[in-house]
């Protein structure tokens, strides 16, 4: 994608951009994006310094001229031409860490595969594929955002809850609830799903244990002592996330349980899970969206219903009814947010990536036959490629390379 046409990409780097250049964070009246965690901006903005040692032009906050606004059709925001194209390599960099950062979530997710289906290695192949190749997954986590992180943390998440409920152990527990707490306020509040979910997986097993229980007290204590250091060394963080809580909780739009309304959103989250780049300009066709929401739908159910048949002295229960809390929670949470504000998308499950796929994916693996089983991974790998191929092909190159093709 050319610079600035992922969603929101010229505030996040404007963010950064202003620590790195005026050593100060900017405020929401000059930036909408400011009341986002602010680690990430601070840790991108050490990129920006560096290069500013060599050439200050590489890291500019350049913006070529705007376009007709382009929500929902296929042009360009920006008007790039080869007399304004600058090389602004501060956002390439930007955007390569972020690649880092949404490979090593997939890392993170195939070691979660490896603990939750040990014995199941095309099962685990064909998650991997199913969560590392959606378009849209592709085309955020190579975008300058804060998505990156906030998906990042959503895998450690993950991969600690599998292995808490796999080999549980107090000090894991407990390491695992802290980073739970600390994660969605320094990386993307999207996480807070995951983390609520990690929270009552861990609270749960050690309820039901009597020799853990004074763990359990022993968590909260530490986690609220916890909570109050960070929130005298960092007021501001806890006080702007627990403004979006309130809000994203408590509040709705006028409009919010209106058929139209509703239709639209589920339409919009659907496709910005799937692949819906560019300010939501171009997309997948709309029969293509449909046919991979009806198979991930159809997976989920026949994995409730091998979850539901699964006995709970079933050594893998455990690990399943925690994938299922997660993928719940964070589903649950978008659509809340959703009838509070229209620009809900799909991305915002990125957190629980893994945790879906597998769930996806392993509803058809366990139904069909060892044969098919096999070759399901191959299958998964030749289905996205395409997608990935139509998208570009069909949508990204014409619009937005054709001032470089004339």
């Amino acid at each position: 994608m050319p610079i600035w046409e992922a969603p929101d990409e010229p505030a996040h780097f404007h963010l950064a951009w202003t620590i790195a250049r005026r050593d100060r964070y900017a405020t929401y009246d000059r930036n909408y994006e400011a009341s986002q965690p602010r680690a990430y901006y601070y840790a991108a903005s050490l990129v920006i310094r560096a290069l500013d040692e060599f050439n200050p032009r590489f890291s500019d906050y350049y913006l070529p001229p705007h376009q007709a606004r382009n929500l929902r059709k296929p042009i360009a925001m920006f008007h790039w031409n080869t007399a304004n194209y600058r090389f602004l390599l501060g956002v390439y960099m930007l955007r390569w860490i972020n690649i880092l950062f949404g490979a090593l979530a997939l890392w993170l997710n195939w070691n979660s595969f490896r603990l939750l289906a040990p014995e199941k290695p095309g099962l685990r192949l064909g998650a991997f594929a199913f969560a590392a190749l959606i378009p849209q997954y592709l085309h955020i986590m190579s975008s300058v955002s804060n998505d990156a992180s906030g998906t990042l943390a959503g895998a450690l998440l993950f991969y600690l809850a599998m292995r808490f409920t796999r080999e549980p152990s107090n000090l894991s527990g407990l390491v695992s609830m802290l980073v739970a707490v600390v994660l969605p306020f320094t990386t993307k509040l999207t996480v807070l799903p995951v983390s609520a979910a990690v929270l009552l997986i861990i609270a749960w097993k050690w309820f039901f244990s009597v020799a853990s229980k004074r763990w359990l007290v022993f968590s909260g204590v530490a986690i609220l002592l916890g909570a109050g250091i960070f929130c005298f060394f960092f007021p501001e963080i806890l006080q702007t996330g627990w403004s979006e809580i309130k809000w994203r909780l408590f509040s709705f739009r006028k409009n919010a349980f209106t058929n139209k309304y509703i239709k639209f959103i589920l339409s919009q989250v659907i496709w910005t899970y799937w692949g819906k780049v560019g300010w939501l300009a171009i997309g997948l066709h709309a029969y293509i969206v449909n046919f991979l929401t009806a198979l991930g739908l159809t997976g989920m159910l026949l994995q409730a219903y091998r979850l539901i048949r699964l006995k709970m002295t079933d050594p893998q229960f455990g690990q399943w009814y925690g994938t299922w809390v997660i993928g719940i929670f964070t589903i649950l949470a978008v659509l809340r947010n959703a009838l509070t504000t229209s620009a809900t998308q799909g991305r915002f499950l990125f957190p629980a990536i893994g945790a879906l796929s597998i769930l996806m994916v392993g509803g058809w693996d366990s139904k069909l036959p060892e044969q098919y089983q096999r070759i399901l991974p191959a299958l998964i790998i030749l289905l996205f490629l395409g997608c990935n191929m139509l998208l570009w092909l069909t949508g990204i190159l014409p619009a937005y390379y054709q001032p470089f093709l004339d």
